[in-house]
C-alpha cells in the first residue's frame, strides 16, 4: 500500500462529505417550500485493497462513497390560509397534476391552487389539478380522473316539491264561515282573494316554479267543529296558469280540506285534501292509462257555459266514439273531430265561432290506449266553479229564526237542485223529504192503496191516481182513511176521533165549559153525526141520559162519581162493541149542586194532523182531496170499477186507505238519507253512512221544535273539486296539490307539491313528527314554516370537504357539487424522481400510482384553508451540518498527513 492510497481515500471522504452537505444546504435551503419532503444522506466504504500480514492476508480500505440520497416522506407542519382551494394532505399520497394539454402525469404534496381564467383548478405552476366529476346533488362520482375545471358558475332553478306549514290553530275560536273556499273570490283592486272576516288564521311563504320564479302561497284556516279545522291553499290568481283554471273566476284556488284534531291532546288525529280541477272534473279512465295520464287544454272557453255531466267515449283500436246517449243536455251535438290512441279532439258547441273545423277541447294521453278503453268526465260551468253550497234557504214553522246551518262535506255536493224541502212532522217526531221537485209520481207519492169490504171497488192500482198539485202533500202520512158515508152520501175521514172533532154546547151555559178528553178512540175512526147528540143532567136523579143519538149507537158509561164527569160510547151500531170511541166530559164543579143539564154535541171527524186543512169533494166516480184547503183540487182517486156517474157500487161504511209518501230524496241525491230530532237535523248528502261523513249538512236549532217545520233550499253543486286519496299519500307521506306558474301546453309545467303540516301518512294512519301542528287554547300563529326548492344564484364560494369534495356555494343559499379530489400512492414513494417544481414523476422504482378518493384505501384526508410545509427541522440540520463539517476537516488533515510523509520521503533523497 502506498501514501498515494492514503490520499486517495482522505480525498474520497472530502469529496463525498462535500456531497452529504450539499443535502444539508438543500434541506436548508428548502425549508419553507411548500410540500418539500427533506433528503437524508447515508455513506457506504468502498473498494478494500488486500495485503498480506503476519496473520495472512488482509484488506485495507479505499474511502468511501455516498451510498444513498433518500427522502423523508412525514407530514409537513400545517400552516392555514384564507384560500378555500389551499389544500394539505394529512397522511399518505399526492395530489395528481398534469400539464395543460399534455397527458404527462405527476405528483405533488403542494396543495396551493387556484382557479385560472378557463376556470380550472391549477397548481403555482398552471399544472391541472386531476380528480372525478360528480353529480351535482348526490355528490356520486363518475367517469375517469381528468382534469377538474369548474363549469358550473351558477347554480339552476329547482321548483317546490314541498311546503312546511307548522301552526297551533286557537281552539277557544269560533268558526267564521260555512265553507271556508266558498269566500274564495278574487278582488283586482286591492289583489284579496279571501274576506278577512271569514276565516280565522292565514300564513303564507313562497314558493318557487322550474324557472326559478318565487311565487307566494297563502293558507286560510278557519274553524269547522270542536276539533276539526278547514284550511284553503291558494295562489296569485295573475300567477296561476293552469289551462283548466286560467280563464275562470276561481284561478288561485288551489286545493283545500280539513284536519282533524284529538280533543284532549291537540294532535293532529287526520286530515284529507280535495284538489281543485277547474273546468274539467270527476275523469275516470279504464285501460291502459291512468288519471295521471290523462291531459286535457282548453281552445275555446266560450263553447263552455254550462255544466255537462256524463261525458262518455271508448276506444275502438282506431278511434275514439262519443256516448252520444249520455251526451249531457247543455251539449247535445258534441263531436270528436280527430283522435288517435293518444290524442282526441272535441268541439263541444258546433255553433261557436270555430264551428267543426276548430276544437273547442283537446285530450292528450302518455300512454297509447288500447281497443275498449274508456274516458269519462264533466265540464263544469266556469261561472263560481269552485262553489259548493247552500243557496235561497227558506225557514218556515218553528225553524224560522231558529236555526244556524253548518257543512261538514262540501264536497259531496256535485251538481245543481232546486227546490229541495224537508220536513219536521211533531206527530211522528221524525224529519222526512218533503216532495222534492222533480223526485215524486203517482207510483210514489201515493201508495199502500187498501179497502175493507169485498165491494166491487179497485183501489190498489196506481192508474185510479190523478195527481194535479203534488207540492201541497209535503208531509209523510202513513195511513190516510176514508170511509163512505151513506147518510151524507159521500166519503169522509176516518181518522181516530180526536178533540177537534167535537164540537159542544151546554144549556145552561156553566162557568167554564168542561175539559173533553178521548178516553178511547175506538177501532173504527171518527163517526160523522147526523146532527146533535143530546145528554142531559137529571138533578133531581142525579143521572146522565142519553136524550138524541143524532143515527148512532150512543150510551153512558158509569164512571167514579156522576157528579163532575161523564163518559159517552159512541159507535155506529153496537153500544157494547169494546172499540167503540169513548169521550169524556170532565167539568170544573160538582152536577150534584147544579140545575138540569142539556149537553149537545156533534163529531165531524177531520183530517190526519199533517194535513188539518185538507177537504175531500166528492167526484162522480171517486175521491177529489184538497190537502191544503185552497181553491185548488190536488188529487183524484178512482175507487170505482166503471165510469157511472154515481159509486153505486160503494156500500156504506166501505173505507179505503192510502199513504202520502213525500218521502223521496231529490232526483239528482237519490243516496241522500236524514236523521235527527227536535233538536237538529243531518244531511247524508252521498248517502255513505260512513260515521266519518254521515253529517254533510245539519241544521241546528236553538229551541226545539214543537210546530211542524220546513227548510227548503237550493244545492250549487260543481265536480270542480277532486278528493286525492291516501293512496296517494303513501309515497311522500303527504297529500300534494298541484300547481301550474308557467302555463305549458296540457299542463307540461305543471307541479305537485307535498302539504306537510307535521303529520305523515304511513299506510295506515298519520303519525304526528316532534313538531306538528296542534289545536291549542292560545292565538293561532305559525310555528315553522319552509318550501324547499330556490331560484337560480352565482357562485359566491367554494368548499372541499376531507373527502375532496369540492362543493360550490352560491347566493341562493344553495350548495352544488362540482367534482372529487383524486389522490395517489406508490409502492415505494422513494423510488420517485424529483423534476423540480415541488413535482415528483413516477419511475420503474416506484411503481405505477394507486389512484382513489381521499381517505380511502390508506390515503390520507384533505384539509381546506391549509398548507403542508416543508418538513425539514432546522436544529437538525445545523447538528448534520456540524457532523459534516468535523468529518470533511478530519479527511482534510489526513491529506495534510500523507503531504508531509511524501516530504518526508522524497526528503531522504536529498
Amino acid at each position: 500500500m502506498s501514501l498515494t492510497s492514503s490520499l486517495y481515500a482522505g480525498t474520497s471522504g472530502l469529496s463525498n462529505t462535500g456531497s452529504a452537505l450539499q443535502v444539508t444546504s438543500n434541506n436548508i435551503s428548502n425549508i419553507n417550500t411548500l410540500g418539500f419532503k427533506k433528503g437524508t444522506a447515508t455513506f457506504a466504504d468502498t473498494l478494500y485493497q488486500t495485503i498480506g500480514t503476519n496473520a495472512g492476508t488482509s484488506q485495507v480500505g479505499l474511502g468511501m462513497n455516498v451510498d444513498n440520497v433518500a427522502q423523508v416522506f412525514t407530514d409537513g407542519s400545517l400552516e392555514t390560509t384564507s384560500n378555500s382551494t389551499d389544500l394539505a394532505i394529512g397522511g399518505d399520497g399526492f395530489f395528481i397534476v398534469s400539464a395543460s394539454g399534455s397527458e404527462e402525469t405527476y405528483y405533488t404534496r403542494a396543495g396551493n391552487f387556484s382557479f385560472d381564467q378557463n376556470g380550472a383548478l391549477v397548481s403555482s405552476e398552471g399544472h391541472n389539478l386531476q380528480g372525478w366529476y360528480v353529480d351535482g346533488n348526490s355528490g356520486d362520482e363518475y367517469g375517469a380522473v381528468t382534469d377538474l375545471i369548474l363549469t358550473e358558475f351558477t347554480s339552476p332553478p329547482d321548483d317546490t316539491n314541498e311546503i312546511t306549514v307548522i301552526t297551533n290553530l286557537d281552539s277557544d275560536t269560533e268558526s267564521f264561515s260555512t265553507v271556508l273556499s266558498n269566500l274564495f273570490e278574487y278582488n283586482e283592486e286591492d289583489g284579496t282573494t279571501m274576506n278577512s272576516d271569514g276565516y280565522e288564521y292565514q300564513t303564507v311563504l313562497n314558493v318557487y316554479d322550474s324557472l326559478g320564479s318565487s311565487h307566494e302561497v297563502t293558507v286560510y284556516y278557519d274553524k269547522q267543529s270542536d276539533t276539526d279545522w278547514e284550511y284553503v291553499i291558494t295562489c296569485d290568481p295573475d300567477e296561476d296558469k293552469r289551462v283548466l283554471v286560467a280563464d275562470t273566476d276561481s284561478k288561485g284556488l288551489l286545493a283545500r280540506g280539513t284536519i282533524s284534531f284529538s280533543e284532549s291532546s291537540g294532535k293532529i288525529v287526520s286530515m284529507n285534501m280535495e284538489e281543485f280541477t277547474g273546468v274539467i272534473g270527476n275523469v275516470g279512465i279504464s285501460g291502459n292509462n291512468t288519471i295521471e295520464d290523462v291531459h286535457f287544454e282548453i281552445e275555446d272557453f266560450e263553447a263552455i257555459q254550462s255544466d255537462g255531466y256524463g261525458f262518455e267515449m271508448s276506444y275502438n283500436g282506431t278511434d275514439w266514439e262519443l256516448d252520444r246517449g249520455s251526451l249531457p243536455a247543455a251539449y247535445p251535438d258534441a263531436e270528436i273531430i280527430l283522435s288517435n290512441s293518444t290524442t282526441i279532439y272535441i268541439v263541444l258547441d258546433p255553433d261557436s265561432s270555430g264551428g267543426l273545423d276548430e276544437a273547442d277541447l283537446k285530450i292528450s294521453l302518455d300512454e297509447y290506449a288500447t281497443s275498449g278503453d274508456t274516458l269519462t268526465f264533466n265540464v263544469n260551468d266556469p261561472t263560481e266553479l269552485h262553489i259548493q253550497d247552500i243557496e235561497n234557504v227558506v225557514y218556515t214553522g218553528d225553524a224560522n229564526n231558529n236555526t244556524t246551518v253548518s257543512i261538514n262535506n262540501a264536497g259531496v255536493m256535485t251538481t245543481d237542485a232546486e227546490d229541495i224541502s224537508i220536513i219536521w212532522n211533531p206527530y211522528t217526531e221524525t224529519w222526512a223529504w218533503s216532495n222534492p221537485e222533480g223526485a215524486l209520481d203517482e207510483d210514489t207519492l201515493i201508495s199502500d192503496l187498501a179497502t175493507s169490504d169485498t165491494s166491487e171497488v179497485i183501489i190498489d192500482d196506481p192508474s185510479l191516481i190523478t195527481i194535479y198539485n203534488a207540492d201541497t202533500m209535503t208531509m209523510v202520512s202513513d195511513d190516510v182513511s176514508l170511509r163512505y158515508n151513506n147518510t151524507i152520501g159521500s166519503w169522509d175521514w176516518n181518522e181516530a176521533l180526536k178533540e177537534d172533532d167535537i164540537t159542544a154546547t151546554y144549556d145552561p151555559a156553566l162557568n167554564s165549559d168542561p175539559e173533553i178528553n178521548i178516553v178511547n178512540p175506538g177501532n173504527e175512526g171518527a163517526i160523522d153525526s147526523d146532527g146533535d147528540i143530546e145528554l142531559t143532567w137529571e138533578a133531581s136523579t142525579s143521572t146522565w141520559s142519553v136524550l138524541s143519538s143524532a143515527g148512532l149507537a150512543v150510551s153512558v158509561v158509569a164512571s167514579d162519581s156522576n157528579e163532575n164527569q161523564v163518559w159517552v160510547k159512541v159507535h155506529s151500531s153496537d153500544t157494547t162493541d169494546t172499540g167503540a170511541s169513548t169521550i169524556e166530559f170532565l167539568f170544573d164543579e160538582s152536577m150534584s149542586d147544579s140545575e138540569d143539564q142539556l149537553i149537545s154535541f156533534s163529531i165531524d171527524p177531520t183530517p190526519p194532523a199533517e194535513y188539518a186543512e185538507a177537504v175531500i169533494t166528492a167526484g162522480t166516480q171517486g175521491v177529489i182531496i184538497n190537502f191544503n184547503g185552497d181553491s185548488e183540487d190536488d188529487v183524484f182517486i178512482d175507487v170505482t170499477d166503471s165510469l157511472s156517474p154515481t159509486p153505486t157500487t160503494v156500500t156504506d161504511g166501505t173505507t179505503f186507505s192510502f199513504g202520502v209518501n213525500p218521502d223521496t230524496p231529490p232526483d239528482l241525491y237519490r243516496n241522500a238519507t236524514l236523521s235527527g230530532d227536535a233538536t237538529y237535523c243531518s244531511i247524508d248528502l252521498d248517502g255513505s253512512g260512513n260515521e266519518d261523513d254521515k253529517e254533510d249538512i245539519v241544521f241546528t236549532f236553538e229551541e226545539e221544535l214543537i210546530e211542524h217545520s220546513t227548510i227548503t233550499f237550493d244545492i250549487e253543486g260543481s265536480t270542480a273539486w277532486r278528493t286525492v286519496t291516501t293512496d296517494e299519500a303513501e309515497e311522500t307521506g303527504y297529500y300534494q296539490f298541484t300547481a301550474d306558474f308557467l302555463g305549458g301546453e296540457f299542463g307540461s309545467t305543471e307541479a305537485d307539491i307535498s302539504f306537510n303540516i307535521g303529520s305523515k301518512f304511513d299506510g295506515n294512519n298519520w303519525i304526528n313528527d316532534s313538531l306538528s301542528s296542534t289545536q291549542y287554547a292560545t292565538s293561532s300563529s305559525t310555528t315553522y314554516q319552509d318550501a324547499d326548492g330556490y331560484a337560480s344564484g352565482d357562485l359566491t364560494g367554494i368548499e372541499v370537504d376531507t373527502d375532496g369534495l369540492v362543493t360550490g356555494s352560491y347566493s341562493n343559499g344553495q350548495g352544488l357539487a362540482l367534482f372529487k379530489v383524486a389522490l395517489a400512492d406508490f409502492n415505494n414513494v422513494n423510488g420517485l424522481k424529483s423534476i423540480g417544481g415541488n413535482l415528483y414523476a413516477a419511475t420503474t422504482d416506484s411503481g405505477s400510482a394507486i389512484t382513489n378518493k381521499p381517505g380511502e384505501n390508506g390515503l390520507g384526508t384533505l384539509s381546506s384553508y391549509a398548507l403542508e410545509m416543508s418538513n425539514v427541522d432546522i436544529s437538525e440540520e445545523f447538528v448534520n451540518m456540524i457532523e459534516l463539517q468535523t468529518a470533511y476537516e478530519a479527511n482534510a488533515k489526513i491529506i495534510t498527513t500523507v503531504d508531509q510523509m511524501m516530504n518526508t520521503v522524497i526528503g531522504m533523497k536529498q
